[in-house]
């Protein structure tokens, strides 16, 4: 997936050239936030069912992990060839082991994610019992009530993952966990760039990357595993693991990265649609990419 790109936005939250202070703009948000989550908490006390997920319907699928592995191949495939044929094209020569500069790397993620929006499309069409809309749930039916769902979840999920990076940053910088915490090579990329490129990188992390991953780990892995594990949380759970995983090496993003997840799973099985997830998610990145910006 684009795990550079949210891995190095979610640097940049608590990185130590900031000396761990958060912007006033950032700090209003996490107290609305703290609010948001304790209201919520507070009212799924009351109704605990809809916590647990008792209510939620399953989405038949015929889905195989066979399917799995042929939409992520077929996406980091391409996606390495897009970044070839762009260093070609651009005259910039890769170096084995070292990053591809951030003006190829930025388009290369871009392909990347469409044709995983494609192939997921492709796939869901012809393993979901109500195909792409009904079955994997991608519609804009109710699009007023998602984004109302969206931003509560964002709201509510921000501190806990803002909790989660300064708590790996605290046990890092103290020796705890051997973490290294150097700066993203891409931060002085995303803060020097001019504006066109600013809006490359907003496309890619606000609007590709939501799109691709919800429709990628919510639509297909934990489909896949709620079928197999027999209920959603087992599957929420699962599906987070996952998608904390594959940003490996950057291990201190991952538990933040492990929170974000499970919001954005209990959303979909909450509402058995993609589009609060997709609208969480790009509110999310959106929001952690104002920071940095600011």
């Amino acid at each position: 997936m684009s795990n550079g790109l949210v891995s190095l936005i979610l640097a940049a939250t608590t990185h130590p050239s900031s000396d761990g202070v958060l912007t006033g703009r950032m700090l209003a948000l996490l107290a609305m936030g703290i609010c948001v989550l304790a209201v919520w908490t507070f009212f799924r006390l009351l109704r605990p069912g809809k916590f647990f997920l008792s209510d939620t319907p399953g989405r038949s699928n015929s889905l195989h992990i066979l399917h799995i592995f042929a939409v992520y191949i077929a996406h980091m495939v391409v996606g390495w060839l897009a970044l070839l044929v762009i260093a070609f094209w651009q005259g910039v020569e890769l170096v084995s082991g070292e990053p591809a500069p951030m003006t190829v790397s930025l388009p290369a993620t871009g392909v990347r994610l469409v044709v995983l929006i494609v192939g997921v499309m492709v796939v869901a069409s012809m393993t979901f019992s109500g195909g792409v809309r009904r079955g994997l749930g991608f519609s804009s039916r109710r699009w007023l009530i998602d984004t109302g769902r969206a931003i509560v979840g964002f709201l509510a999920i921000l501190p806990l993952c803002i909790a989660a990076l300064m708590l790996m940053k605290y046990l890092v910088d103290r020796g705890i966990l051997p973490i290294d915490l150097t700066e993203h090579p891409a931060l002085g990329f995303v803060r020097q760039a001019s504006t066109a490129w600013v809006v490359v990188v907003f496309v890619v992390v606000a609007v590709l990357a939501p799109i691709g991953e919800e429709l990628f780990f919510r639509g297909l892995v934990q489909s896949l595993l709620r079928k197999h594990l027999g209920g959603p949380w087992p599957a929420i759970l699962a599906t987070s693991v996952i998608f904390a995983a594959v940003h490996v090496p950057i291990y201190k993003d991952m538990p933040a990265l492990f929170l974000l997840s499970v919001a954005l799973g209990y959303n979909y099985e909450r509402t058995g649609r993609l589009l609060s997830p997709i609208l969480m998610h790009a509110i999310f990145n959106a929001a952690m990419l104002w920071h940095v910006l600011g």
